[in-house]
């Protein structure tokens, strides 16, 4: 392969590179702001920490657990829990006169300090609480002794009691009916990840602070009880009522992967009888109609595959170990990889074929995957700091498709890899977002942040691009290596990028890109560095000459005010030699200007980023873009992979939205999706379009763009249907679940008389709809209907079906009735105490009342108004609620109309007030954005596709933009043994709005 750069240090005074947007321009609404979008704000804090350093919140490293002792006794009939737990811990350094821990939200009832059996300290006046920092601080009264070569081991007990939490956080309560006419049943379970440990016990919650368990459970009779580890024995009638389970010792592993469950629940396992190894648990309501068998038969596949990927077998972990995967009825997380004893929302666990769409099923085998994947990185190497969690949660992003797919390869995870990871990534990374590795990471508003769309699909997309730099078997070697080195300890990204580039060196893999590249400096420009690069390739199609120009993009501007220089490795084919199955890179740019020649001479398309294997966008000079515009046109479109079909789009739409292209020309390239029948390059079309038909609502000019997307869709539509076609294939099945919701909201009359058509069967004769049309069967056949007994029906088929992946279908459906009776009764159902809808669904259901129709919004707000008390208690605040509502406003008029009201409700608004009212101006912007554009997209829907045929132009100079260094990442240092009690005063405001989320821990 080519190794040769010509790296040209020009300073001229034109330049190829298209010239940016104005500088104060802005395309990031508040729709892309809100829970589950794009860009959301994660956290709207009110605080005045200002003097905290991050550093102040991690605990000193003076002492560290060797080992715990954990008694939990649970009394679900009085939601409580209380225990003891002892605390085997040694000095790391001389002098030692306080332990510092976390505790919270615990009430402390006893505490001990002893060396063997020698009592140091006793009582709670040798203990201070610090609460805005949750420690809690133990004075040894001597200092403990310090031997490094002989560590001398302390132990510390405590006692504590608490409540069952109630925000699905720590040890918390959770409801169920086995069926719809049941009385509820409690259980109690458990959410460490990442800061609730120390609300269950008092800990080193860090993961750094690794440690064995030894824990036992004490339970109900009549109740059984899990954990990590298999069970030893139980201790029955140990106190008057209650049974005690107790577990093996636990492999050493950080506090956030233990796990209980106290519950009345039925196991599917194997084997019947002897060593437990694999089991899926469940309220048996959801057991019956074997709905635990898929869960029970892909995830031991799953966990086979990824065991033989690692070449280190699951259970050689720990000898102790088994595998348990959990039904939780409510659950925020939406998943959890505690160490043997994995727990997932019921919906993303069992699966009823019959009421069970493939959508459903989908998430359920690779969120499985997800989970088993971090058996390996995340639990047994764990990131030693949140700062660098995509260490765990991008590994397992990545084998949550990687991994799937070569189990289940029909749900064709490889291809949807590129829509669903590399492109919501590279939008997330394009506006202000924190790099891979975050130094700036303290407290638990922080580390709750780093749970984002950068840490999982854009690390994600970071290690696919490095396996095809490196080759698929010298990256699985290397991985192989990094885990066998950490096993059982912590690491931070230069573990993994050394041990790699050591793998790389031993096997040759990266020899062709000269003797100073490193793995290692190639990571650190990844993952210590902010946003996403956008290659420009300048063709000299008489030469064969590509000047390639590297920049940082940014969403609003095309190009950031602040540049970094990356090592992008980059691949490129052509018409004459077309190869789109090799992706290993040709060349490594470590330039920002760099001259690559492509090996052939002539007007030919070049495309570059093979698959779209590389983490970057790429645009072209005009001509160039002139050639792939007639290739896609014509009989080469097949020839240039799906995947990279799907990149154009994605790509154009993006660079139309940042100005770096007009809509014109972006909508001339996208003219071949007429001909498109393939999966990615639709999807990646319709997400695309959604936001331009959301900038346009209320506009004339939506229809018009309405009718070139329908015109364009229609082909696809027409082979697709709008009914399940017998032995059709999951992808081609998958891919109608997506457009023809679309379809139908832009009023497609096929669309919207199939839907009501079945759904009328439904309510009419009871014949049940398609599993997998019921989406927008559902949806448009309420909206079609006036007759509030259809949405009466549908209501009580949500309250009396018992799978629960139907009754999420429902509740992203219900909302969908135009009928203010039906609305009003929806939304009640959210703010009153009862057992109808989780709060876990809250979200969901808002929105779908909010979103069904147009109609629905001064529907919802008026509810609001009405509502505005039992609105903030059972969302938390008022805040979410109200930015979603400003996110509907259509008008100027509906705009000041909203905001006057929320003027003369300022003082019940609170502090909420700033962010709906920022969230209104929001909305505002958004209009004048619409305003912008129009003249563009009128010119394409009024002159449609130009004649291409230029001849091939000279080349043009280039200027080579400045960068600023690389950040110098250093972690904080973690603080010195404190000398007393800290005292601050602090005044933190959370506003958070319960959401299921699309996030899986």
């Amino acid at each position: 392969m080519a190794t040769f750069f010509l790296v040209l240090s020009l300073a001229l005074a034109a330049s190829a590179i298209p010239p940016p947007p104005p500088s104060s321009r802005n395309t990031v609404f508040i729709d892309e702001q809100l829970v589950g979008q794009i860009f959301e704000v994660k956290s709207e804090e009110i605080t005045d920490l200002a003097t905290r350093s991050t550093s102040q919140y991690r605990l000193p490293t003076t002492t560290r657990p060797i080992h715990y002792d954990v008694l939990w006794i649970v009394e679900i009939d009085q939601l409580t829990y209380s225990g003891t737990v002892e605390i085997t811990l040694v000095a790391t350094q001389a002098n030692v006169q306080e332990i510092v821990l976390h505790s919270k939200d615990l009430d402390i009832t006893s505490l001990r300090l002893l060396r063997g059996d020698t009592v140091l300290v006793q009582g709670l006046g040798n203990m201070v609480a610090d609460v805005e920092l949750e420690f809690l601080k133990v004075r040894t009264g001597a200092a403990l002794e310090y031997n490094a070569t002989n560590p001398v081991q302390y132990t510390l007990q405590f006692g504590f009691i608490a409540e069952l939490r109630k925000d699905m956080a720590g040890i918390y309560r959770s409801w169920f009916r086995n069926s719809y006419n049941e009385s509820v049943s409690w259980m109690a379970t458990t959410q460490f990840q990442p800061t609730s440990g120390r609300t269950a016990f008092p800990c080193y919650d860090e993961p750094s602070f690794k440690a064995t368990f030894s824990i036992r459970i004490r339970r109900p009779t009549g109740f059984k009880s899990w954990s990590c580890t298999r069970q030893n024995t139980t201790i029955v009638n140990v106190t008057n009522g209650f049974d005690e389970d107790v577990y093996s010792i636990t492999p050493t592993m950080s506090t956030y992967l233990i796990a209980l469950i106290v519950a009345k629940y039925d196991t599917n396992k194997t084997p019947e009888d002897g060593l437990l190894k694999y089991e899926v648990i469940a309220r048996p309501g959801a057991m019956g109609k074997n709905q635990s068998d898929y869960a029970f038969d892909v995830g031991q596949k799953l966990l086979d595959n990824m065991s033989q990927h690692t070449a280190m077998d699951f259970f050689s972990q720990s000898p102790n170990l088994k595998m348990t995967q959990a039904s939780i009825p409510d659950f925020s997380a939406g998943a959890m990889e505690n160490w043997g004893l994995l727990t997932y929302r019921e919906a993303y666990l069992m699966y009823d074929p019959e009421q069970t769409h493939d959508q459903a099923k989908q998430i359920i085998a690779y969120i499985l995957s997800h989970e088993i994947a971090h058996m390996w990185f995340g639990n047994l190497v764990t990131c030693d700091w949140w700062g660098h969690t995509w260490l765990n949660e991008g590994f397992a992003r990545y084998y949550q498709y990687y991994l799937t797919h070569s189990v289940e390869f029909e749900m064709r995870f490889d291809i949807r890899f590129i829509t669903e990871q590399v492109h919501t990534s590279m939008l997330a990374d394009s506006a202000d977002n924190h790099p891979l590795s975050n130094p700036n990471v303290g407290s638990p508003s922080d580390i709750s942040n780093m749970f984002s769309t950068i840490s999982y699909n854009k690390g994600a997309a970071i290690i696919r691009m490095t396996e095809h730099l490196l080759g698929t078997d010298v990256h699985t070697q290397g991985l192989r290596d990094y885990l066998k080195n950490n096993s059982y300890k912590t690491v931070v990204p230069s573990d993994l990028s050394q041990t790699l580039h050591n793998a790389a060196v031993q096997a040759g893999a990266i020899s062709e890109y000269g003797t100073n590249f490193s793995v290692v400096e190639y990571y650190k420009t990844w993952h210590d560095q902010p946003g996403v690069p956008v290659i420009y390739v300048d063709v000299n199609h008489k030469t064969g000459d590509m000047t390639i120009t590297q920049r940082r993009f940014d969403i609003n501007t095309g190009y950031a005010r602040v540049n970094y220089n990356w090592q992008i490795p980059i691949s490129f084919t052509t018409a004459s030699t077309v190869n789109f199955t090799d992706t290993k890179p040709s060349h490594v740019l470590t330039s920002t200007v760099t001259v690559v020649n492509r090996g052939t001479v002539g007007d030919e398309w070049v495309i570059f980023n093979k698959q779209q294997t590389g983490y970057y966008r790429v645009n072209y000079d005009d001509y160039t873009w002139n050639l792939i515009i007639v290739a896609l046109r014509g009989a080469d479109r097949t020839k240039i992979h799906e995947h990279n079909r799907a990149q154009i789009v994605d790509d154009v739409l993006q660079f139309a939205r940042s100005g770096l292209m007009t809509y014109t020309r972006a909508f001339n390239i996208l003219s071949f999706l007429q001909y498109e029948k393939d999966y990615a390059p639709w999807v990646a079309a319709m997400t695309g379009f959604t936001w331009i038909r959301n900038r346009l609502v209320g506009s004339p000019l939506l229809a018009r763009l309405e009718g070139q997307i329908i015109r364009w869709a229609t082909p696809l539509m027409n082979e697709l249907g709008y009914t399940p076609i017998s032995g059709e294939s999951f992808i081609r099945s998958y891919l109608r679940r997506q457009i023809a919701p679309v379809m139908c909201n832009m009023g497609v009359e096929a669309c919207r008389t199939s839907a009501t058509t079945q759904f009328r069967r439904l309510i009419d004769d009871q014949l049940e709809v398609a599993v997998n049309n019921r989406n927008w069967v559902y949806c448009n056949g309420l909206r079609a209907s006036n007759n509030y007994s259809d949405y009466a029906t549908m209501w009580k088929r949500f309250i009396e079906h018992n799978v629960y992946t139907e009754k999420i279908v429902l509740l992203q459906t219900l909302g969908c009735t135009p009928l203010e009776r039906a609305l009003n009764e929806l939304l009640t159902s959210l703010v009153k105490d009862n057992y109808e809808i989780r709060e876990q669904d809250y979200s969901t259901t808002f929105n779908t009342a909010l979103t069904g129709n147009e109609g629905n919004t001064q529907i919802v707000w008026n509810f609001i108004k009405s509502n505005l008390t039992d609105i903030e208690n059972a969302f938390g605040s008022v805040s979410s609620p109200l930015r979603s509502v400003a996110a509907r406003l259509r008008s100027t008029e509906q705009i000041t109309e909203f905001q006057l009201w929320l003027n003369q409700t300022q003082a019940d608004l609170g502090d909420a007030y700033t962010s709906i009212y920022r969230a209104a101006e929001s909305a505002r912007n958004s209009l004048a954005f619409a305003d912008q554009i129009q003249n563009d997209l009128d010119n394409y829907l009024t002159n449609g596709d130009d004649n291409i045929g230029p001849s091939t132009p000279p080349p043009d100079p280039i200027v080579d933009p400045p960068t600023v260094p690389r950040p110098d990442v250093t972690p904080p240092p973690t603080p010195d043994l404190p000398g007393s009690a800290m005292t601050a005063a602090v005044s933190i405001i959370v506003v958070a709005f319960a959401a299921i989320t699309n996030i899986i821990v």
